[in-house]
């Protein structure tokens, strides 16, 4: 070969060489090396457990590959639930009208079927005749009793503190407990509330069945009376609280009721409603309770969370105005309070409501453990 003819392929191969380590330092030639390959796999084994199975070999090569693949499988077949509801304003309609909007039910790997009622008979009833598995919103002093005519039930956790129920009134002379002396009293007399409320007289020296003039009521006639003047003060809850306002803006609020149960028992709150369960569901569906309970909880996080959203949707549900539901939500009168009834937190207070509505000669007798469900 010429000395010019070598030079320019000399040049050539100095070029290629150029152009070779220029793909070289940008990775797309490599040395042959030894690798390790990882392969994740993400596996969603229903609510909360996450497994993460990881892969590794040995292999040479010259592509390092890393991969991740995530498999959701099909959440769990949802637990079929019927339960019971009241057709009327009531704590039991807002969780109903929330659970449908937001469909918390299959969030928490439930589905329930509303059974409404139009009377508080027919609500207690339907456990007993089979039309529902459970019921949300009743009454402990009603369940102790039902418990002890021989109902087949299980209280599973809190849903409503006593901390929900007030004593209200027009009358600006009322503005303690003792200043209902010689008044009228809409109450409902089968209630825990008449119970708190006799028991607590009798420890401040007031006879309520005697001192004051009880007109027995259910919540929608006791907020009537109320604004016609036919009683003096009322016991309510929510919504029937914000719907007096609404009629009448002077109405206030005097007495707590959890506050005469703490001076009673010493006991951080009371429970105003609680869920029970059919003995007969909860042995053929173990993780019902836990699953009910969360989907409580998050109706409870949501009202907390977004007050004029559930708003709107109790509104369009009770077919009544917007913001009069907010009051009641803004104020803390709307409260959910949802804690398994088997803990050491709940279960004594539990048993304590048990046993003063026993004392107060309202219920024959304390049930026994088997009423508070255990996992």
């Amino acid at each position: 070969m010429s000395p010019k003819g070598l030079s320019r392929a000399v040049a050539v191969l100095v070029v290629l060489l150029i152009v070779a380590g220029g793909f070289a330092a940008v990775g797309w030639v490599r040395e042959p090396v030894t690798a390790t390959v990882f392969r994740t796999t993400t596996l969603m084994q229903g609510v909360p457990e996450t497994r993460t199975v990881t892969q590794v070999r040995e292999m040479t090569t010259t592509v390092v590959s890393t991969s991740t693949v995530t498999v959701t499988p099909a959440p769990p077949t949802p637990i079929k639930i019927r339960l019971a509801s009241i057709a009327f304003p009531s704590y039991m309609l807002f969780l109903q009208l929330i659970v449908q909007a937001k469909r918390f039910d299959l969030k928490h790997g439930l589905d329930v079927t509303w059974v409404p009622q139009p009377t508080i008979a027919g609500f207690y009833a339907t456990i007993n005749t089979g039309e529902a598995d459970g019921i949300p919103g009743g009454g402990p002093l009603v369940f102790q009793r039902m418990y002890l005519e021989g109902s087949k039930l299980v209280i599973t956790n809190t849903l409503v503190p006593m901390s929900a129920v007030y004593i209200v009134t027009l009358n600006p002379s009322i503005t303690s407990f003792r200043d209902l002396i010689g008044k009228k009293l809409a109450i409902d007399v089968g209630a825990t509330e008449f119970v708190i409320l006799k028991t607590y007289g009798r420890r401040v020296g007031v006879d309520i069945e005697r001192e004051i003039t009880l007109v027995p009521s259910a919540y929608p006639i006791a907020r009537q009376r109320l604004l016609t003047g036919e009683v003096d003060a009322a016991v309510l809850v929510e919504p029937h609280i914000a719907l007096a306002r609404a009629e009448k803006p002077e109405i206030k609020t005097v007495v707590n009721l959890n506050d005469l149960w703490v001076s009673l028992t010493g006991q951080p709150f009371a429970v105003y409603l609680v869920t029970a369960l059919t003995e007969d569901f909860v042995r053929k569906n173990p993780d019902a309770p836990p699953r009910l309970i969360a989907m409580f909880q998050e109706v409870e996080d949501f009202i907390a969370r977004n007050p004029a959203e559930a708003d709107k949707i109790l509104a369009k549900g009770m077919n009544i105005p917007e913001g009069v539901m907010l009051y009641g939500i803004l104020s803390e009168r709307i409260r959910f309070k949802s804690i398994p009834a088997w803990t050491d937190e709940t279960r004594p207070i539990i048993e304590k409501m048990f046993s003063i509505a026993k004392e107060a000669g309202v219920i024959a007798d304390v049930p026994g453990p088997g009423i508070i469900y255990r996992p």
